[in-house]
């Protein structure tokens, strides 16, 4: 039991003794004071006190009214607690269903639903800097890689721009070597022709 269970039952206990006390109180002098009167108008008889039959019966009466009030106030008393002890416990069940659910929420606000998943916030922003900073990292290797190889590409870019003008001049060369090397041929085979023409 909890300390405030504890706490409720020993209040309702001394509830009940001050209870059945200050009852017990209230009824005993009219029993006492039904005693004294009986004993008082009762008449000696050597050393005994001759007592009236009626007299006797009606304090029997009143004594057997006593003890059916007292065990009314029993019984009375024994049903408060029944009904003390049912609601204390109701009352524990609810205090634990509190605590269950202030635990749940207390974790709740603890935590961060990520994906379907109760995480707790530290797990959480751990999470997120990690994947944020490696999401950094490669982003910072790509344009590395992206400046590097656009370097290349530039540079491969300008060496071919070179290689096709000198391949350019080249043919340009070839060609007019091979245009005046026709033109020599031709000039040597009109030769030649006039040659066999005049022998």
């Amino acid at each position: 039991m909890t300390k405030l269970s504890k706490k409720m039952m020993v209040a309702l206990l001394c509830f009940s003794a001050s209870l059945s006390v200050s009852v017990a109180q209230e009824n005993e002098p009219k029993i006492a004071t039904d005693l004294n009167t009986l004993i008082t108008k009762s008449s000696s008889y050597q050393n005994y006190k001759v007592i009236e039959k009626n007299a006797i019966y009606g304090f029997q009466n009143s004594l057997n009214a006593f003890i059916k009030e007292q065990e009314q106030i029993q019984n009375t008393l024994n049903k408060e607690i029944a009904e003390n002890k049912k609601s204390i416990l109701l009352l524990q069940n609810e205090i634990q269903e509190l605590k269950q659910n202030n635990a749940v929420l207390t974790e709740e606000k603890a935590s961060i639903s990520f994906l379907g998943m109760l995480v707790s916030k530290d797990s959480y922003s751990v999470t997120m800097w990690t994947l944020f900073l490696g999401t950094l990292a490669v982003a910072g290797i790509l344009f590395y890689k992206f400046k590097t190889a656009n370097a290349v590409t530039s540079h491969s870019k300008t060496v071919l721009k070179d290689l096709e003008e000198e391949y350019e001049s080249y043919r340009r060369v070839c060609i007019e070597r091979e245009q005046s090397l026709r033109r020599q041929l031709f000039e040597e085979a009109k030769k030649n022709k006039e040659l066999k023409n005049v022998s």
